[in-house]
């Protein structure tokens, strides 16, 4: 599939859309925004638990550059350790009951398949809330819901656009370096 907007020549594809693409102060939030979700100062949503949400929505949207980052090796400052590539394997498969993912890892992973793929049946599910009020603050699922969303949304536009369709691989430092935004503050 082609792109459906005019990729500049000496442009990375991915970089162009998310960094310049859009008015502005439109491109501007949407950097900010990336910051502040991936470096999450204030979440106690630990790197894991996130990247069992990040991960899958990335796999359904079949972005070959996200599919590739690992945050904790590619995103300074997500994660101090290392997280194994069977993790990642098992969250693109929406595993919940591998005995690799903590409680909590699991009913967030839960939580972003069932809202991408069935978010209809989520509300009505008491059993599934009150496992996720057991295991989360309502703080902690309003960051689940706010990632959830973003994730969610950011990808299908990419997907309509044509990212993940003829995306460049591997992606070098340097457009890691430019996706990351490192000059923005999230204070």
């Amino acid at each position: 599939m082609p792109y459906r907007v005019a990729i500049p020549d000496d442009s990375e594809a991915l970089e162009h859309i998310l960094n310049h693409l859009g008015t502005p102060m439109l491109v501007d939030a949407r950097k900010r925004m990336f910051r502040l979700v991936y470096d999450a100062p204030e979440t106690t949503l630990s790197p894991r638990e996130r990247e069992a949400m990040r991960f899958p929505m990335t796999a359904m949207m079949g972005c070959p550059i996200c599919n590739s980052m690992r945050m904790w090796r590619d995103w300074p400052g997500f994660s101090d350790e290392p997280i194994e590539e069977e993790f990642y394997r098992q969250a693109e498969a929406r595993n919940i009951a591998w005995p690799g993912f903590s409680a909590r890892e699991a009913l967030a992973l839960e939580f972003v398949d069932r809202f991408a793929n069935a978010v209809d049946g989520l509300n009505g599910d008491d059993a599934f809330w009150k496992r996720m009020h057991a295991n989360f603050s309502d703080v902690e699922i309003g960051d689940i819901v706010n990632l959830a969303g973003i994730w969610l949304g950011v990808g299908h536009g990419l997907k309509a656009l044509g990212i993940g369709s003829v995306c460049q691989l591997p992606v070098g430092e340097e457009v890691y370096a430019r996706l990351r935004n490192a000059e923005l503050s999230v204070a």
